[in-house]
């Protein structure tokens, strides 16, 4: 080792979310030594469609590989694995060399709804579903094909049926952190939970390593064209030469298998206990804690799945609203492009938004501001719900929307509390607040005030994916103890409910409830359609 470069162990974490990639270098402490970011383009198509290029995506992953070791100052020979975490339910078909055939069906793909459709249709028939479906598909793995299309079983099926030639060609198909690892150590592999998307494995049991017979008859895929499953602690090996050589590593760099974004986030929140949760407010938003058993409701939409740490379950919620909302609110509506243009979209739009949220009292003068901008998944899923404000008047200023969209979005976080603890069977002490939302003193002050818990806010809630796969890929290699990660994790503030504003909260909150229930039939007419 040359004098000056920093000494000990460190896991290379890619974490690919909606956004981007991220990539950050993780020792034995979970410290973040440097980490990289840039941003991808999402393709919008008519007709539900949402998609990535993977050239870009592998272009933007490599550039910011090389840039962290470059500025890091860290040895080769210290980087002693490579891990990959990232978001799920999102396609991309390759043929036998590995070389992508299309552009990547993202999770808010949608193009697939009709062919989801056709596989659960039937009589007798609840919520869109034949029930004897239904119950067989709840049971074995917990989950069921979204009758919105977002999750990989559509994709493949839209595929099938839209790009029958590409089908034929498709060699295997792949979720992010697969096809990756696939790049990085030429293996055609998946686990368990990184399969799960696909709805083909039985999650009755943990750690399966083969496809259900049933579930491969009623989704139509072939099996030759879905990826074999390894243990869910596998390492794939190390990394192939080229690879080696592109990246600057040591040619002994090993590679560690996936898992999808909910497991690393709950585990770089330090979220290793039962019962013990981590709210991530990140682009869609959701909900993760381990628990010892497999459950479902599917009115709520919630559920168990397989974890990334071995032999557990994690509790999955996904909002799919949440700082895309945000985002949107301000990229749409304030900074908008158009005769009212008021200039370049500020580096700073959300510490502004923030700035002007707490000029507002809570309850923001009775506006009120229903988040569904992409209709709701958690907890109840309903594709033809949509978002908008309520009661506005001449005294509504874009103060008064803006602290509304904050406190919408933690309402909906208070929809899932509910429906969380009513499936884990018993109420939550508080949540471990993490994710970039989570930088907003205000926006963590309004969720305590509204979900009524205190909120736990991590320290670098930014890099809570990296540091969440870097301590389990460290976990994996027999470096780290399981037990010892939540004292890892830092924590810079405990945001607690104030009870001044309880009444205030509890009388909105009851109002977005029934704004929803009576505006749902207004949402379907005009979305339907």
């Amino acid at each position: 080792m040359l004098e000056g470069q920093p000494s000990g162990k460190y896991v290379l974490v890619i974490d690919l979310g909606t956004s981007g990639p991220k990539v950050g270098l993780v020792d034995q402490q979970g410290r973040v030594a440097c980490s990289a970011s840039a941003p991808v383009k999402m393709i919008i198509l008519p007709g539900e469609g949402a998609e990535h290029d993977p050239a870009e995506w592998w272009d933007t992953i490599t550039a910011c590989v090389k840039k962290v070791i470059a500025a890091s100052g860290v040895a080769p020979a210290s980087i002693v694995a490579i891990s990959v975490t990232s978001m799920w339910s999102v396609t991309l078909p390759v043929d036998e060399k590995g070389e992508p055939l299309m552009n990547i069906l993202s999770w808010m793909d949608g193009r697939g709804a009709p062919y989801n459709h056709d596989v659960v249709k039937g009589f007798p028939n609840i919520l869109g579903y034949k029930l004897g479906t239904l119950l067989k598909y709840i049971n074995i793995t917990g989950l069921a094909p979204t009758l919105k299309g977002t999750d990989s079983l559509a994709h493949m099926l839209y595929i099938k049926h839209e790009f029958p030639e590409i089908y034929r060609r498709t060699h295997k198909f792949f979720e992010p952190m697969d096809y990756i690892n696939m790049r990085l150590t030429g293996k055609f592999a998946a686990t368990q939970n990184t399969a799960l998307p696909m709805l083909m494995t039985d999650n009755r049991r943990l750690d399966v390593q083969e496809y259900d017979p049933w579930l491969l008859k009623m989704g139509g895929i072939d099996r030759e064209k879905l990826p074999d499953l390894l243990p869910i602690d596998a390492i794939l090996g190390p990394v192939t030469p080229s690879i080696a050589a592109e990246l600057g590593l040591s040619p002994d760099t090993l590679v560690v298998c996936g898992v999808n974004d909910n497991c690393s986030s709950a585990v770089g929140a330090g979220a290793i206990a039962d019962y013990d949760a981590a709210a991530v407010l990140g682009t869609s938003g959701y909900l993760a804690a381990h628990v010892p058993f497999k459950k479902t409701d599917m009115l709520a939409t919630i559920a168990t799945i397989p974890s990334g740490i071995k032999g557990r379950y994690l509790f999955w919620a996904d909002l799919e609203n949440n700082t895309k909302i945000l985002e949107s609110f301000l990229k749409n509506l304030v900074y908008a492009p158009d005769a009212f243009d008021t200039g370049q979209i500020s580096d700073e739009m959300y510490t502004r938004a923030s700035q002007v949220a707490a000029q507002v009292s809570p309850g923001s003068d009775g506006v009120l501001f229903l988040p569904w901008f992409n209709g709701i998944l958690s907890p109840g899923e309903d594709p033809f719900m949509r978002g908008g404000f309520l009661n506005l008047s001449t005294r509504t200023t874009r103060a008064h929307l803006t602290r509304a969209v904050f406190e919408g979005l933690s309402m909906n976080w208070r929809w899932l509390r509910s429906a969380a603890e009513k499936l884990v069977g018993r109420p939550f002490k508080f949540w471990r607040l993490t994710g970039g939302g989570a930088l907003s003193d205000v926006w963590s002050q309004i969720m305590a005030d509204v979900v009524g818990l205190p909120m736990h806010r991590q320290a670098d809630p930014r890099n809570n994916n990296v540091i969440g796969m870097g301590l389990l890929a460290f976990h994996r290699l027999g470096l780290v103890r399981l037990e010892d990660i939540p004292r890892m994790i830092k924590f810079d503030r405990i945001f607690e409910p104030d009870p001044k504003n309880q009444a205030v909260y509890d009388r909105m909150y009851a109002q977005f409830i029934a704004s929803k229930n009576r505006l749902r039939p207004v949402f379907h007419a005009l979305n339907k359609a």
